[in-house]
Order: C-alpha cells, then structure tokens, then sequence
C-alpha cells in the first residue's frame, strides 16, 4: 500500500464494506494488514511456507467470520486472536506429528521477501558462531509453550501492550503478564552461555 492509500484507508469503513460483501474493501484490508498477520504466524511458527500457509488460511477463516466482528475490540485486535489461533492450532498439529522428541531445523524469521545480503568479506568463524547462537535461540524457543511464545513474540516482535495481548489470547493482564515473564526467564537461562 502506497503512503497516498495509507493516508486514505479507514479501516472501520473497509470493514463495514466487506461485512456487506464487498470483495474489493476485503482486499484492502488484506493488504492493509497482511505483514502484521505473517510476522505474528512466522515468530510463532517460525518457518516461511508453513506460515505463508496458514496465513492464507487466517484470511479465509477472517472473510468466513466477518460477521462474528462486533467491533467492541479493534479489528486489528480481532485479526491477531484468528491468526493466533491458527498458529496454535498448526503447531499443535505439528507437535503430535512429530515422531521423535527432535528438534526440526527452523528457518529464521524474516519476511518472504527479503534477501539476505553476502557478507562482503566472509568469516567463516563468524557465520558459524551466528549460526550457532540462532540454533540456540531456536532451540529455547521451540521449548517455550505455544502459549508463553504467542504472549513472547506478541510483545517482543509485535510491541503490543499488555492489555492488547490480553484480548488476543482471550486471557487476564496478570497472566499474560505472568507468561510473559516467564518466557524471558526461560530464554535467559537456556542463552546464558551466549551472553558470557
């Protein structure tokens, strides 16, 4: 969306619009928010397809229940619990597929479309020590419940506030609060030896 759309996309209208059935008034608020729903899918499920895949499914579930939207809560609010859900539902599928307790390789999060830039002069011990420092943040986080890594990436990648994460995962301040802390813990302790 360019800065002369942004400047005059209304969002309660765009939803009020596709409420009715407007495909197009959908389509702006697709584009509007599609970055926001893929960082929330791809902190959480932190592989490129598989959340490019269930953030296609985020905006047919969201088009199919346009109408459960009463608008007591911001949409954006409203989208994030859809697209949370989905992605607690996809790893927990994920989780009783996999055979062995395993760790899978995990891509890192970054957008569908970036490239990474070569390094203009290579360190091979360099790439290797932030391969590896990733391979541990991946690995604590993957041990994290996908309850304390929505309430995580939530805060830490999406900068919501408390009370807005509260609404999103359908729970109190206090425990968002609660998991929150204790996701910071758990990732402290198992970085420990990358921080000495």
């Amino acid at each position: 969306m360019n800065s002369r759309e942004s400047e005059s996309f209304d969002a309660a209208d765009a939803v009020r619009r596709a409420r009715a059935g407007d495909v197009d008034a959908f389509g702006l608020l697709m584009k509007a928010y599609h970055d926001k729903v893929y960082g929330i899918l791809i902190g959480m499920i932190r592989h490129a397809d598989d959340a490019r895949d269930v953030s296609q499914q985020v905006w047919v579930k969201v088009w199919n229940k346009l109408d459960s939207f009463k608008g007591d809560a911001d949409f954006y609010t409203w989208l994030y619990r859809v697209a949370s859900f989905a992605a607690l539902d996809f790893i927990r599928k994920r989780n009783r597929k996999q055979e062995s307790g395993l760790l899978e390789e995990i891509e890192p999060a970054r957008s569908p479309d970036s490239e990474t830039a070569p390094s203009v002069v290579s360190r091979p011990d360099k790439e290797l020590e932030q391969a590896e420092v990733q391979a541990a943040f991946n690995a604590a986080l993957d041990l994290l419940s996908p309850e304390h890594r929505l309430a995580l990436t939530l805060r830490e990648v999406e900068g919501m506030a408390y009370d807005e994460i509260a609404r999103v995962m359908k729970c109190r301040k206090g425990t968002v609060m609660s998991r929150i802390f204790y996701a910071r813990k758990h990732m402290q302790e198992h970085l420990r030896e990358w921080h000495s």
